[in-house]
């Protein structure tokens, strides 16, 4: 999904947005939510709105580089609708590249549904 990431003055805390609908995620697959996020980003947070997703289904968000290296931001049980909000120490989008925001289901079941992501960060620049 291609939307524009915005990068304001340095420093403003901002909120990325964006929805996605679930066909029969298997488990362990995964589904790219925002690409290449930018050099100078700093994700301070996210949100995940969920609506019932199956049962056995957790979904786990993370920021993957340039380099394949994960890092998990978020992991929440999605079984029934809900909302989670996850504070994360500040992670800096730097050295290796743009990196992707991705989901994976990380239950045993197959999920289905609408889910909506917003990303809380800063642009603090490079």
């Amino acid at each position: 999904m291609k939307e524009t990431f915005y990068r304001g003055a340095q420093g403003n805390l901002s909120l990325h947005v964006l929805t996605l609908s679930l066909t029969a995620l298997a488990s362990g697959s995964t589904v790219i939510a925002a690409e290449q996020l930018p050099i100078g980003t700093q994700v301070t947070g996210i949100r995940v709105i969920n609506s019932a997703l199956g049962a056995d289904t957790e979904l786990t968000t993370k920021l993957v580089d340039s380099k394949g290296t994960e890092t998990e931001l978020s992991v929440i049980d999605t079984v029934s609708a809900g909302t989670d909000v996850t504070p994360v120490k500040p992670i800096y989008i730097g050295d290796t590249g743009p990196s992707d925001l991705v989901i994976e289901n990380s239950g045993t079941g197959a999920a289905t549904g609408e889910v909506t992501l917003q990303l809380e960060y800063r642009f603090k620049g490079y």
